[in-house]
């Protein structure tokens, strides 16, 4: 078997050619540092993302949100993410829930009668201020 050297050269040209996107770290407009990918994907950190999805919806419906998740001053922060659902029934509740589900925050259940079960999502944990093993917690079946 011959040995090619423009064989090896090709090979080792293909394997030094980067990606388009770097984790160069970049400022955001708020003055805290993302990657340049991310920032690129979405035009803004982590931290704005979340704060105009705090923003978008009503301080009750928050509220909502935190009690959805257990995330209440009457429990330690450690036990927060111990449930995950909200059964709202016809009426303020069940918009609220609309307004959380339209915002990526929640997702709509199951129906029994007039009562409709509401999960957080991931984006939902994260809003209500749970921690990783929150977020895991309230993500099991």
């Amino acid at each position: 078997m011959m040995y090619d050297l423009a064989r090896v050269e090709r090979q080792h040209l293909a394997n030094k050619k980067g990606p388009v996107f770097s984790l160069i770290r970049k400022l955001c407009a708020c003055g805290k540092a993302s990657t340049a990918k991310h920032l690129a994907q979405h035009g803004k950190c982590a931290a704005c993302a979340l704060a105009a999805v705090r923003d978008a919806i009503l301080p009750g419906d928050f509220a909502k949100l935190q009690h959805m998740l257990g995330a209440v001053k009457q429990y330690p922060k450690s036990k927060w993410g111990w449930r995950n659902y909200f059964a709202a029934g016809s009426g303020q509740q069940h918009e609220a829930m609309q307004r959380l589900a339209a915002a990526g925050l929640a997702t709509a259940g199951r129906a029994c009668g007039d009562i409709t079960y509401f999960y957080a999502t991931r984006l939902g944990c994260k809003a209500a201020g749970l921690d990783g093993a929150g977020i895991k917690r309230a993500m099991e079946d």
